[in-house]
Formats: C-alpha cells, structure tokens, sequence
C-alpha cells in the first residue's frame, strides 16, 4: 500500500484544507444541537431532523450533498451508540 502525504505544497492541500474544515464544522454545529436539545428538551436529534435544518447552512451547502449526508450519518451513529451506551448502564 502507497502513503499518500499531503504536504502543504501538494497540488490539492489547499481544497483537502477546505473541505477538512467545512467537514469539521458541520459536525461540531450538528453535535451541538444534538447536545442544546439533549440537555434543554430531554430529546435526541434524529438524522433526518439534523438534515432537515442543518440543509441551509453554509457549510452543509459547500460540500457536496451526498458527503453533508455522510457526515451527518456519521454523527447520528455517533450518538446512538452513546445513548445507547448510557441506556446500559
């Protein structure tokens, strides 16, 4: 298997920068709500509610659909498993 390095004088460091960030900050604003209505409303966030209002944002808009929709499935895989591991014990 080849390592790829992406130094910052590969020819798409800038664009994987971009998109890294613009990854970083869709998820870190869907945790938060999951979190706000977590802790505010006693109620978990579906995918589908996290889609719904996270759809207009910037950062959801700049990346690719498919890929705003993996990261937020990521997300709410993420929190199931640690609902689902609070439930436990």
């Amino acid at each position: 298997m080849r390592d790829i390095s992406h130094t910052k004088n590969h020819r798409f460091y800038t664009e994987i920068d971009r998109l890294c960030l613009l990854s970083k900050n869709l998820y870190n604003y869907g945790n938060y709500l999951v979190r706000q209505s977590f802790i505010f409303e006693k109620t978990n966030l579906s995918y589908y509610d996290l889609q719904k209002t996270l759809s207009t944002q910037p950062d959801y808009q700049a990346i690719p659909a498919k890929v705003s929709q993996q990261i937020l499935m990521i997300l709410d895989r993420n929190t199931e498993k640690l609902f689902s591991s609070k439930r436990s014990l």
